[in-house]
């Protein structure tokens, strides 16, 4: 359990933080007036690695900020927006506006852990570290099948997205796993740890074919088991407010320390 309301806002500050060290890993960080640009110049279709954060947006002259907040992204040749924002939301007057320009938003979850999981890894899971344990070719295998699935999808996407990954393992923030079900790869992970004793759990996802065998949830148990062994005292992973993922993260023991909004506009 999570405690009190007070222990609930340290959750929360402490989440807030993580998250900022972890968006920023691997990334080029520009401070602008209306928001915090990060960018990643090798990988500019990675909307999670080149966005905006900490926005100052205002409706009158929303579509100047937006400019200026493009710019930087452009010149490395990203062409969506993508803007993260914290507790609380926008201005209703911004998100009515931002609507009007074609922007979505995603409903997501910040979902933190301060003992062990209440359930076990499943039988003929096992998930090891890259690239001492596995190759990291295993590892970008796997985030390819698990991406073929989606609308978005192209080669050239998969490998830009396990680069920027790769990335943030290489800057010392990110350790990248592979579940191995029955020998075989089968999901992956990653698992980042901060000094302050926050651990976060991301990208945990499973190929189609091993599915419903427990794999994404061994890879979770694995992980918070691994951060607390590191002397770190709350995990948290972030879960889409309207996927099913966070009824299992629920079943582990996690709980909603806060709600954030993304709003993205896909490339034009």
């Amino acid at each position: 359990m999570l405690g009190t309301a007070r222990d609930s806002r340290i959750h929360r500050e402490r989440i807030l933080a993580a998250e900022g060290r972890l968006a920023e890993a691997g990334c080029e960080v520009l401070l602008l007036e209306c928001g915090v640009v990060l960018r990643q110049r090798e990988f500019p279709h990675v909307f999670d690695a080149n966005l905006v954060r900490h926005p100052r947006l205002e409706a009158v002259d929303l579509d100047a900020q937006l400019a200026a907040l493009e710019a930087p992204l452009r010149e490395v040749g990203a062409r969506h927006l993508q803007i993260a924002v914290a507790p609380g939301g926008l201005p209703d007057a911004v998100a009515t506006e931002l609507r009007r320009r074609s922007f979505y938003r995603d409903r997501l979850l910040a979902m933190a852990l301060t003992g062990r999981p209440s359930r076990q890894m499943a039988t003929g899971v096992s998930v090891r570290a890259v690239p001492h344990e596995v190759p990291f070719s295993s590892y970008a295998e796997v985030m390819d099948r698990m991406s073929r699935e989606e609308p978005w999808y192209t080669p050239a996407l998969s490998r830009e997205i396990v680069g920027s990954l790769a990335a943030k393992a290489d800057a010392g923030v990110l350790a990248l796993h592979v579940a191995m079900l029955d020998g075989r790869p089968a999901g992956g992970a990653g698992l980042a740890t901060f000094g302050d004793g926050v651990a976060a759990i991301t990208t945990v996802g499973t190929i189609p074919s091993a599915r419903r065998r427990g794999v994404a949830q061994s890879l979770v148990v694995d992980l918070a088991d691994k951060a607390r062994v590191a002397g770190c005292d709350l995990v948290y992973l972030v879960a889409r407010a309207d996927d099913t993922p966070r009824d299992m993260y629920r079943k582990l023991g996690f709980e909603v320390v806060y709600a954030f909004d993304v709003w993205l506009r896909p490339p034009i």
